[in-house]
């Protein structure tokens, strides 16, 4: 009873009224965090582009214009408010070893949503009504080879079938600076997002980190929860943002694909995120820093004494992006590194510690300023009570497990981008005895 007095409190709180902030872009203007997974979007390379247009646009982003951009209907059910979006990624894979073998697999997810002026479509100012629809199909290297905890390919999982991924509603009031959403829509589309993370292909870096997954009730894309999010961007770059979610525990299950109900409830879900954006046109060097802590209300076993329960479980993420280096100052090419550090409840969480550190390198090439070389390291550190726990019962404990990724991003058209990569893992699972192994991982990336 308390979880949805919380849900419904912030969903009363995120009522619409009369304006609305973060506008979702037109298809010919689609952007994400550079050559981002999460979110794809990426824009036509140079040679498309006219020559005073190379240095716009997004700092830490890559443009991407949509396949059927150009599409009649498409732009007249724009102009009355309706704009369509989608994505289709296909992610091959091939390990070299794995204690269940090596071989090829494949995954692939669909998006198909839109967003809803709701001030050309109800003469509510500044409204906007996102509905998104997302499948999933195949089955993954570290499922059915490695055993890894980190995914290979990000785009795996949370029951592989047809689900009703978002439907919310956004608000802003006072010139933009306050926004208010509410609705049906993952936690993590507006907490513990960083630039550059979505440059790779497994999901220990795109899109959030594994510490909060595996050991609270966070979810990530495509697992809808029931809940809503205030918001306060300063002019100067700083925002907080603060938000209530219900915790389930069967939505992101295969055949919950439209469980829109509370069975499964466990708990609450409270994040609160206070971060400083910079960087506003090409001459400058972007950056993002930003501090994430939640507490869930849910009750969880204890680790390394799974008959034992405890309520309540907390942690935080400390996540952080600067562009450090470019060739030329007006240019948004050039070199960008970033850190995550995130820590959870010992007592309950899987992953108490987790670390990533990466860098990209946009624009190599001043001809191809939006293709992206990256490399990236990333450790999950298992629980010790649960290793010990373990260890007494005659079972190989568990320690830690790392994945390091290096992949170049090629914007093969305006609305193509594909990037092959290759990934090292190391004790797949946290297990001595499970051998390392190199996967050759493909990314295939379809804005439509």
């Amino acid at each position: 009873m308390k979880t949805r007095t919380l849900i419904l409190a912030a969903l009363l709180g995120g009522t619409p009224f009369s304006a609305y902030a973060q506008t979702v872009p037109a298809p010919e203007d689609t952007s994400t965090a550079a050559a981002s997974g999460d979110a794809a979007s990426v824009s036509a390379p140079a040679a498309t582009q006219p020559a005073a247009a190379k240095s716009t646009g997004p700092l830490d982003s890559v443009k991407q214009q949509p396949l059927f951009g150009k599409w009649a209907l498409r732009k007249k059910l724009a102009d009355d408010g309706i704009t369509l979006n989608g994505r289709w990624v296909v992610e091959p894979a091939v390990n070299t070893r794995g204690y269940k073998g090596s071989g090829v697999n494949v995954v692939s997810s669909i998006n198909i949503g839109a967003a809803l002026d709701m001030g050309k479509i109800a003469g509510i100012q500044n409204g906007t009504v996102q509905v998104v629809l997302t499948d999933r199909l195949g089955n993954s290297t570290n499922s059915e080879r490695t055993g890894a905890y980190i995914q290979n390919q990000a785009f795996y999982g949370q029951g592989k079938n047809v689900r009703l991924n978002e439907v919310s509603w956004e608000q802003t009031f006072v010139d933009g600076r306050l926004a208010v959403k509410a609705g049906f829509y993952p936690m993590g589309n507006d907490f513990g997002k960083l630039p550059y993370t979505c440059n790779f292909t497994n999901n220990g870096n795109c899109g959030h980190p594994l510490g909060p997954v595996y050991s609270s009730g966070w979810r990530d894309d495509p697992t809808g929860q029931w809940g809503g999010r205030i918001k306060w961007t300063d002019p100067s770059g700083w925002y907080v943002e603060a938000a209530a979610y219900d915790v389930n525990s069967l939505r992101n299950q295969a055949g919950h694909g439209f469980d829109l109900g509370f069975k499964g409830e466990r708990g609450t879900f409270i994040p609160v995120e206070i971060g400083y954006v910079h960087g506003k046109t090409p001459s400058d060097y972007a950056g993002t820093y930003k501090v994430t802590a939640y507490y869930d209300t849910s009750r969880a076993s204890l680790q390394g004494f799974p008959d034992q329960t405890k309520k309540g479980r907390f942690g935080a993420i400390f996540q952080a992006a600067q562009q450090i280096w470019k060739p030329e100052e007006s240019t948004v090419r050039g070199i960008s590194v970033f850190g995550v550090y995130t820590f959870a409840d010992k007592d309950t969480g899987l992953i108490p510690a987790y670390y990533e550190a990466g860098t990209s390198w946009r624009g190599i090439l001043a001809s191809r300023p939006d293709d992206i070389l990256s490399f990236s390291w990333t450790k999950a550190h298992i629980n010790s009570r649960l290793a010990n726990y373990e260890a007494a019962n005659g079972n190989e404990p568990q320690t830690s497990e790392e994945l390091w990724e290096a992949n170049y991003s090629v914007q093969a058209t305006p609305w193509l981008m594909v990037r092959p990569a290759v990934q090292y893992v190391i004790r797949p699972g946290g297990y001595d005895s499970r051998p390392n192994a190199v996967v050759f991982v493909g990314h295939f990336q379809v804005t439509l």
